[in-house]
């Protein structure tokens, strides 16, 4: 079981490296056959994972329900869009592609749990990696889009800076102009707020526990 984990692990960084090449990349109107080919592959790695697991535990419908959402993100619906012939706009193909990524966050945990609970504390670290994973993939996305639609963004660097700047809720001075962009100005500095307390707290309470030491 501990290959399949690795595997996994090894699956989501390949996915997040393609799907930020994909993007990077000279841009076209529709996704590359061969990033359809890697998010195939890398779901079928999660579909395996999902059904050792489900073949292996005791309680199989409990199985089924705790984790329906980790089947839902690993089936390869970009492909089986396109084996139909179905042609989607680069937008829509771009959000469905997203699906498996959310798998990524559950590969760091499983990583982070072989590590030495006492050295890190893997629940923090997980949700920090998360954060940053989740702003790295809303600059992405917000260059992906806003590129193409306006002047404002002369490289990547910029959706960076502008991801950072309203994750710690300051705010930037570009302006999206597309419905993703602004729906992504409105998330991040949510999940900021949500984020900035949690690490207050967690670093206070270590202070506390040296104190009591």
């Amino acid at each position: 079981m501990r290959t399949i984990h690795w595997l996994r692990v090894v699956a989501g960084v390949v996915l997040l490296v393609s799907f930020s090449w994909e993007i990077l990349r000279e841009k076209g109107s529709l996704l590359s056959p061969g990033y359809l080919k890697v998010q195939f592959v890398v779901c079928l790695v999660f579909l395996v994972d999902y059904l050792l697991n489900l073949a292996l535990t005791e309680h199989r419908w409990r199985y089924v329900r705790h984790n329906w959402l980790y089947l839902l993100c690993a089936i390869p619906w970009l492909n089986l869009i396109e084996w139909r012939g179905v042609v989607l706009p680069r937008g829509w193909s771009m959000g469905v592609s997203l699906l498996p990524i959310a798998v990524i966050v559950m590969a760091v945990y499983i990583l982070l749990d072989w590590i030495d609970s006492r050295r890190i504390h893997r629940l923090f670290f997980t949700y920090l990696v998360g954060v940053v994973l989740f702003t790295y993939l809303a600059a992405l996305l917000f260059y992906d889009f806003e590129a193409r639609a306006s002047g404002l963004l002369d490289n990547f660097g910029d959706a960076l800076w502008w991801a950072g700047a309203n994750l710690s809720t300051a705010g930037s001075s570009i302006i999206p102009t597309t419905a993703v962009g602004k729906v992504l100005s409105v998330m991040l500095p949510m999940a900021g707020m949500l984020f900035l307390p949690i690490f207050t707290t967690y670093i206070m309470e270590q202070y506390k526990k040296r104190d009591t030491h």
